[in-house]
């Protein structure tokens, strides 16, 4: 006599085992991990640049050498023209130790100002640094050579200049190292060019984002 409270066992199950209820499939989130790899976060964009940076790889560089040249340029310009300047106005009291001084103290001025501009600006490169001794060298020596031009375009204008020069072309440069004594002359120039190099190079060594 059959219970109606009793379950058959399925006609597939022949031995009447209890059949057990498929295990829940994962689903993504409660607590479950989703059935796909995470997604690896993208770096950030930077301003600028087309595509994130990679690790490995420094940001780019801050550097402007064009930028350091101009600026190192118009420092230099500017300091030996006011020392042209300064020697037309005092060209008359001016003694060969006071032109000798003033010289030396504009090359020391030249090499922290062209230097400072420049390494901050043109980066750790070798070749910033090297235009900046060369524009500090060349500010201070044009400084003395323009103002002995100055003085004689004061003393007698263009017609005197034009006289001097056609009699001696080299006579602004013979000025500069005949009245400095020459190895003043060459000095100036080694304060000049081995400071900007050397501020340049300390200067940007300081900035760890360009290269």
């Amino acid at each position: 006599m059959n219970q109606p409270w009793q379950s058959h066992p399925p006609q597939h199950n022949p031995y009447g085992q209890p059949v057990q209820p498929p295990a829940p499939q994962p689903q993504p989130g409660y607590g479950y991990p989703a059935p796909y790899p995470p997604q690896q976060p993208m770096q950030p964009m930077q301003p600028g640049h087309p595509y994130p940076y990679a690790p490995g790889f420094p940001p780019p560089s801050g550097a402007k050498p064009g930028k350091a040249f101009f600026l190192g340029l118009l420092v230099a310009a500017a300091v030996g023209s006011a020392y042209a300047g300064i020697l037309l106005a005092s060209n008359e009291d001016l003694s060969r130790v006071g032109l000798q001084a003033g010289y030396l103290v504009v090359a020391a001025l030249l090499a922290v100002g062209v230097g400072t501009v420049v390494g901050r600006t043109g980066g750790r490169g070798a070749g910033p640094h090297v235009w900046a001794a060369v524009l500090a060298a060349l500010g201070a020596y044009f400084g003395v050579a323009n103002g002995y031009v100055f003085t004689l375009l004061d003393a007698g204008g263009t017609d005197l200049l034009e006289f001097v020069l056609e009699n001696e072309p080299m006579a602004p440069h013979k000025f500069w190292w005949k009245r400095l004594n020459g190895g003043v002359a060459l000095l100036g120039l080694a304060v000049a060019a081995g400071g900007a190099y050397g501020m340049a190079h300390m200067i940007s060594k300081k900035r760890p984002n360009q290269y």
